[in-house]
């Protein structure tokens, strides 16, 4: 599955470093082991509710308003999806989820929620690649590029 990442990297022609590390669960668990790279630092929340799944790319140091982003998907109240949707949709797993699941996503079940302060303040994002054990850095205008590709929709918000 990273190849499958990388290899829909390459193909799009999108720069990327990969930087091993050993398993992490957390944005904080990451960052030790990419100090020193300029990028964003996100966490990616999977959630659901009775209109769908989505998967929210936010900074890192924000906390996510719930009751604004059920506005936002016009839906009833949001909870954190389960293990087994998130192989079942993403095909991750706790600790691994990241917009490159979304290439997983045959479907495009999957609805994208970007925060535009990621996307207004850095040029890099960093991504697990379909596993925990490496991160990613990419130019986020490559990442958007590839959401397109593969199909989901994006919603780019300010949250």
């Amino acid at each position: 599955m990273v190849n499958q990442v990388l290899g829909a990297l390459d193909q799009a022609a999108v720069k990327y470093q990969v930087i091993d590390h050993p398993p992490v669960y957390t944005a904080e668990e990451a960052d030790k082991y990419v100090q020193g790279y300029e990028f964003a630092r996100t966490k990616n929340l999977f959630l659901k509710n009775s209109n769908g799944f989505y998967l929210v790319v936010i900074d890192e140091n924000k906390r996510l308003d719930m009751k604004q982003l059920r506005q936002i998907v016009h839906g009833s109240r949001l909870k954190f999806a389960s293990d087994a949707d998130l192989t079942k949709y993403l095909g991750s797993y706790a600790g691994a989820v990241s917009p490159m699941n979304l290439i997983n996503d045959q479907d495009h079940q999957v609805t994208v929620i970007f925060d535009q302060d990621v996307i207004d303040h850095h040029d890099q994002i960093g991504c697990h690649p379909n596993t925990n054990r490496q991160t990613v850095i990419l130019p986020i205008l490559g990442l958007l590029k590839l959401l397109k590709q593969w199909g989901n929709p994006v919603i780019k918000v300010q949250l």
